[in-house]
């Protein structure tokens, strides 16, 4: 095999290591997660920016409004039901979105925040008072507010319940009227009249009306109810903003604009909901409120319609009202990508339409289906077929490494690589030299075999009272004499004829004990006697352990020159662990051993994000 060829394969094998791929795999997934998990909110919020009012003036500040509807935040007991992991781990996800969302939203420094609605996707099924308020406790410290923030909240169906028959309505609507407010709320923000609705009251009264056959005008409204409060809300001239969970009426084929995903919004009712309000009721709304501008939720898509104005104090040029179906700030299977809604409010002009002073725009929020289902299974995917590839290369070069050198004269049966040939002397092979000889000098010519001629054997030796490890084995004459000590005789021998050596490369002299004048040849796999060198860092425990006092002491490891050499020209040929490894595991489990060594980091680190996220 030439010399460029020896080099092609070792630079192969070296960007084919195993480490190598492992890690660089590993890095990519840590960069995903950080991409996947913070990168996108950021980068979706990023593009988002306060919408600008027609006639708003250069030194006139606006006043920013968010509006975020269906938050449906779930309650703790859905954790508690024995569901599936699947099931688990989609609400864990579920609620880990909206707190991301909801930091990356706060970004924005909103002065005021509406709530559109359906603030908790179960309120209505809490059975105490208790019970909801720890819903709530948990609601705040899902978004939470800045103390310069209001924040203002308008009920939805899955808040309080909608519907005549309500066994737990006075008592949860008792508990949504002292935790989140009022259900009728008039609130004013730079001269503008926000309007908040209790649409599911009104639904039910409506029922209630619709039952009698009394039109709005003749209707006895209940006290305290939503039609009560539309009557009689003073609106001080201000354009009015009307803020409703439940979409106003419009008909089936209306369409929603470009925004919207899919679909358009479609009357219809069933057991505890209503997709729009009835079409007396929303006249009855616009007539008696004449608002400029309408906001509502439920729906979960983007939506804009435009209903038509009777009558009223509107210029007869304004004959339109714009409603604004608030797209879901939680995710859900209905759309890709939630949203929410930025406002910009200026003091209006009596002279100039009402709906100049109100500006406002769409925000929308990552798609967390494509970041679980595209985006981390599709790098799954990748990496399992990054390792199949990987692992059959290996296996091709492994096989052709095998052809040109024999893996026995490198490593051992058992896996342990043996020493390099430079450190190996012929105090540890087996030949029987009469003597030690440099790595340096040519082979003896004797080699010890079961059935060779006797040759001379080494013993070991020791120096007599002195508990010194083993010395340099010494060539020892099988001699018909009485005194078979180990000691006298041989000692000189030896160092007479290490002193006589010719060929001994002075850089193998630092291997041997000075205070012996190199009688003893040590063993790089044996540790020296004599003063050991303190190593600069270590850490030491002491502590007992069945009856007997213990000690522990880690080091630091310490990196010498002498190591790295060797540890190269180990590697140098190409063989190393992960190919023995890789033979005795075969392809297939190396595949999956290399797959779980990327995955187990991608979890980790998802785990720890999470907790972050958590805190």
């Amino acid at each position: 095999m030439g010399l460029s060829a020896r080099r092609h394969a070792r630079n192969s094998s070296r960007l084919l290591s195993r480490t190598l791929i492992v890690n660089i795999w590993r890095l990519f997934a840590i960069i995903l997660l950080i991409w996947g998990e913070f990168g996108a909110y950021f980068w979706s919020v990023s593009s988002c920016k306060w919408p600008i009012t027609a006639v708003q003036s250069t030194g006139e500040k606006p006043t920013h409004v968010l509006l975020l509807a269906d938050t449906q935040l779930e309650h703790l007991s859905a954790y508690r039901k024995e569901v599936s992991w699947s099931d688990f781990f989609y609400r864990l996800t579920y609620e880990l979105y909206l707190k991301r969302s909801w930091r990356v939203t706060m970004r924005m420094k909103p002065n005021t925040v509406f709530f559109l609605g359906d603030m908790l996707s179960s309120g209505k099924d809490m059975s105490s008072e208790q019970e909801f308020q720890q819903y709530f406790e948990v609601f705040r410290r899902t978004f939470p507010l800045e103390p310069n923030v209001n924040g203002y909240y308008v009920p939805g169906n899955n808040d309080v319940g909608m519907g005549v028959t309500r066994p737990l309505s006075k008592h949860v609507r008792r508990s949504f009227f002292k935790l989140f407010g009022p259900f009728n709320q008039r609130v004013v923000v730079h001269n503008h009249t926000f309007v908040l609705l209790d649409a599911p009251g009104l639904v039910d009264e409506d029922y209630t009306r619709a039952a009698q056959r009394i039109p709005y005008d003749k209707w006895s409204s209940l006290p305290g109810g939503p039609v009560e409060f539309v009557k009689t809300v003073y609106t001080d001239n201000n354009p009015v903003v009307l803020l409703s969970h439940i979409p106003l009426w419009r008909k089936d084929t209306a369409p929603c604009g470009p925004r919207r995903e899919k679909g358009n919004i479609r009357t219809g009712v069933g057991h505890g909901y209503q997709n729009t309000l009835q079409k007396h009721t929303t006249n009855f709304l616009i007539e008696s409120l004449q608002p400029s501008i309408i906001f509502s939720g439920d729906n979960r898509d983007y939506c804009e319609h435009l209903h038509k104005l009777a009558s009223g104090r509107v210029p007869e040029d304004v004959a339109l009202v714009p409603e604004i179906t608030v797209k879901s700030f939680s995710p859900s299977r209905h759309i890709r990508r939630p949203g929410f809604q930025l406002l910009s409010l200026i003091n209006p002009d009596p002279t100039a339409r009402f709906h100049q002073s109100v500006a406002h725009d769409l925000c929308l929020l990552p798609d967390q289906k494509f970041i679980h289902w595209r985006l981390y299974a599709g790098f799954a995917y990748f990496t399992m077929l990054a390792m199949v590839l990987f692992n059959v290369q290996r296996k091709r070069q492994s096989s052709s490494r095998a052809l040109i050198t024999p893996l026995s004269s490198h490593i051992s049966l058992s896996g342990i690589p043996s020493p390099h040939p430079s450190l190996v002397t012929a105090a540890w092979t087996s030949y029987a030299p009469p003597s030690p000889t440099s790595p340096r000098g040519s082979l003896p010519g004797t080699i010890r075999t079961p059935v060779a001629s006797s040759g001379p054997t080494f013993r070991a030796a020791s120096r007599p009272g002195t508990p010194a490890p083993l010395l340099s084995p010494i060539p020892y004459q099988h001699e018909e004499t009485e005194d078979d000590s180990l000691y006298p005789p041989q000692y000189a021998s030896t160092r007479l004829h290490l002193h006589q050596e010719e060929t001994w490369s002075p850089e193998h002299l630092d291997h041997l004990d000075g205070n012996e004048n190199g009688s003893r040849i040590m063993s790089p796999f044996l540790t020296p006697s004599g003063p050991q060198i303190r190593r600069p860092w270590s850490w030491t425990w002491s502590f007992v352990f069945r009856g007997r006092r213990r000690r522990m002491t880690i080091h630091a490891p310490s990196v010498s020159w002498d190591a790295c050499k060797d540890l190269v020209a180990l590697l140098g040929d190409g063989v190393s662990m992960d190919d023995v490894k890789f033979r005795q595991r075969g392809i297939f489990r190396s595949i999956i051993m290399d797959f779980l060594s990327v995955a187990w980091v991608f979890v980790m680190t998802w785990t720890v994000m999470a907790w972050w996220s958590f805190r």
